[in-house]
């Protein structure tokens, strides 16, 4: 018996699609979006989000945009002086999530995680 109104998060829809008999090359796409999104999450909610909210919140919004711009400065030219350096596993990370997601559209990726981090603070009664 299922539940059609139940949002199940993405580890937890993997686990419903093996349960429905999907094969390994479906799983394995499953994951790898998962990957992805965990990233994604990280980055809004315990990462970078929340120093960007604490400079603008501080600083107001012209200090975020000069954030911004020494964060584009600094990731413009990776592995060179002055800029960010990957590391093995960040460079393993890229190549993994860029050859499972060819093809992604990233703009509808943002589009429908914006809808879904509405949704989810609805559902927390937030708003």
């Amino acid at each position: 018996m299922t539940n059609e109104k139940v949002h199940y998060s993405k580890e937890w829809q993997v686990l419903k699609e093996l349960a429905e008999g999907k094969g390994l090359r479906e799983l394995k796409q499953t994951q790898l979006d998962a990957i992805l999104n965990r990233k994604v999450y990280w980055f809004l909610f315990n990462g970078a989000g929340s120093v960007l909210n604490m400079i603008k919140e501080t600083y107001g919004n012209d200090a975020l945009r000069s954030f911004y711009e020494l964060l584009n400065y600094f990731i413009s030219c990776p592995d060179t002086p002055g800029h960010y350096y990957h590391s093995d596993k960040a460079s393993n990370d890229m190549k993994l999530i860029s050859t499972a997601t060819e093809g992604l559209d990233f703009e509808k990726y943002l589009k429908d995680l914006k809808k879904e981090l509405i949704e989810n603070d609805e559902r927390k009664g937030r708003g």
